[in-house]
């Protein structure tokens, strides 16, 4: 399953991501990934959530962050939940690119059980991402 935050830029979407995924960390037996280019928020987030600052592993594509987010499943069977906040910041794409890495990530979900929220910033989402929300 992949849920999406959207909205404009400063309209706080941060701000649920971190409450959601915060909320999650209170009723799963699993482990939660929290996923960001922003250290800043490390604080905000449950000391329980693996909190991973993206900028320490030299991802600049899609490509890159998909196998990095491979490597988080295949090293932990326990991970249910995957919190992306800003993919497409920094990957450098705009959100209407993003159709095949949200192909993989729906994949991903299907074969780990894992449930991905990410936050896109957008007025409005492409017509591919309509059906997570």
């Amino acid at each position: 399953m992949i849920n999406i935050i959207y909205g404009v830029k400063g309209s706080g979407k941060t701000k649920r991501i971190i409450d959601a995924a915060n909320d999650r960390a209170r009723t799963t037996k699993g482990s939660i990934i929290y996923i960001t280019d922003c250290a800043d928020h490390s604080g905000a987030v449950d000391n329980s959530i693996r909190f991973i600052d993206i900028n320490h592993y030299g991802i600049k594509n899609e490509d890159q962050a998909l196998c990095f987010i491979k490597g988080l499943l295949a090293g932990n069977y326990d991970i249910t939940d995957i919190f992306i906040d800003g993919l497409a910041k920094f990957i450098k794409k705009d959100v209407s690119q993003l159709e095949n890495a949200f192909t993989q990530l729906d994949e991903l979900s299907g074969e780990f059980s894992v449930t991905f929220t990410l936050t896109v910033s957008a007025e409005e989402v492409p017509q591919f991402m309509r059906k997570y929300i």
